[in-house]
């Protein structure tokens, strides 16, 4: 090799040894006060934009167009709070402003409905055993179980108008020797719904990659009153009208200053379906 050849050599090892000395100093500069604090940033739990609303949420319950709230409290259930909300019908007429099946008649009994919430509050608060803890505090027997499934369209989808996402709850009747509800329960979140938590989970994970945010969720049980022992036939289009109603109010809630973004609603459907 020539002396001019191993000149260029040289330089040229020396500028990519140089290159990688700095790209060390940089990351020893960032390292360094995460060591010397040991607070490293994947250690940091990821925040929740939608807390204000989650929290007043648990506290004031949920407004639902076209139904009047006769009573509204915090409890606790398992250790949890709980928003419990006793609603009924505004008036028997009342036209909801939500795409349901035109067919579907809101003709409800005119005793009070049961809306429990438990909105997530704090970043660590993951979705586990709530419907045991219900199910231990109303005392009942469970039977005649089912799953529910409804679609709704995707919020702020002007370029895709007719995309649409897929929520899922367990439908059941619940009954003691006072009463006999149609229950219907699951975990809402922007843009999806199940009552497993591992689907939330997952979609959760999503959400931590592409915004470093948790995805919120709410716990839903609504308790519609049936007849002693009745079938709960009767109330299941009455329960999914509510809950497409109930979903819908929850993520406008949700979305008011949230400047973050949803997520990718079409992923998180094809993620549903897939391990449903």
């Amino acid at each position: 090799m020539l002396p001019s050849q191993l000149d260029s050599f040289y330089r040229s090892t020396l500028i990519k040894q140089l290159v990688v000395l700095m790209i060390l100093a940089i990351a020893l500069a960032g390292a360094i006060p995460s060591y010397l604090t040991s607070q490293w940033p994947w250690q940091k739990v990821p925040e929740i934009s939608q807390l204000k609303q989650l929290k007043d949420m648990q506290k004031n319950g949920l407004s639902l167009p076209g139904w009047q709230t006769l009573s509204q409290r915090t409890v606790e259930i398992g250790g949890h709070k709980w928003s419990a909300q006793e609603i009924v019908l505004a008036t028997v007429d009342s036209q909801i402003d939500l795409q349901v099946d035109s067919q579907v008649d809101l003709q409800m009994d005119s005793q009070p409905v049961w809306l429990l919430l438990r909105p997530q509050t704090w970043a660590r608060d993951l979705p586990q055993v709530d419907w045991m803890d219900i199910n231990g505090v109303r005392q009942w027997t469970a039977d005649s179980r089912k799953a529910l499934e409804f679609t709704l369209p995707v919020a702020d989808s002007q370029s895709q108008p007719n995309r649409t996402y897929s929520v899922k709850a367990r439908f059941f009747r619940g009954w003691t020797q006072r009463r006999t509800d149609a229950v219907m329960q699951w975990y809402a979140w922007p843009d999806g719904g199940h009552p497993a938590p591992s689907h939330w989970f997952w979609a959760d994970q999503l959400q931590q990659l592409r915004h470093r945010q948790h995805l919120p969720w709410v716990a839903v049980s609504i308790q519609i009153p049936i007849k002693p022992l009745g079938d709960i036939k009767t109330a299941e289009a009455e329960a999914k009208a509510l809950a497409q109603l109930v979903q819908t109010t929850l993520m406008k809630s949700l979305r008011k200053n949230d400047t973050v973004g949803q997520v990718d609603s079409f992923i998180s459907f094809a993620i549903s379906k897939s391990v449903s």
